[in-house]
């Protein structure tokens, strides 16, 4: 679908959102086998169509995958910025939402934020994917 047309979609109503969670939880499964460009974008066909203040939540996903996409690149600054970006959506929701344990992949996030930025752009290369938080969910029936 031409990225103009999925601008003009109509937003889901709760019955619609509930009933395309599977997609969803496709994008988090993506994320945590690493394949952070694929949950990008598997997520982002749900976002552009999701009301708020869902779609903030979504969106603060797609941000963090898109962070490490900028990892895999090397892209320093991308990654803080996109850490910082997702942080701030992620921080407006409750513990959990949609199944997601929100508290401690805020927590996982900051730390690794933290530890990246401890290394400084010179020292990228140190820090070790293997660090990348895991995003713990159950899908909700």
């Amino acid at each position: 679908m031409a990225r103009e047309a999925m601008k003009n979609q109509a937003l889901l109503t709760e019955p619609e959102l509930r009933a395309r969670l599977g997609e969803f939880y496709a994008a988090l499964d993506q994320f945590n086998r690493r394949w952070y460009f694929e949950s990008h974008e598997t997520l982002e066909d749900l976002w552009m169509v999701t009301p708020l203040p869902e779609r903030d939540f979504f969106q603060g996903i797609i941000q963090l995958a898109a962070a490490f996409v900028h990892y895999a690149r090397r892209e320093y600054p991308g990654i803080i910025k996109l850490l910082d970006i997702s942080l701030e959506k992620l921080r407006e929701f409750a513990r959990e939402r949609f199944g997601v344990d929100v508290a401690r992949l805020v927590a996982d996030v900051e730390q690794a934020r933290a530890e990246i930025v401890a290394l400084g752009e010179g020292r990228l290369g140190e820090w070790s994917e293997e660090r990348v938080p895991r995003i713990v969910y159950r899908e909700e029936a």
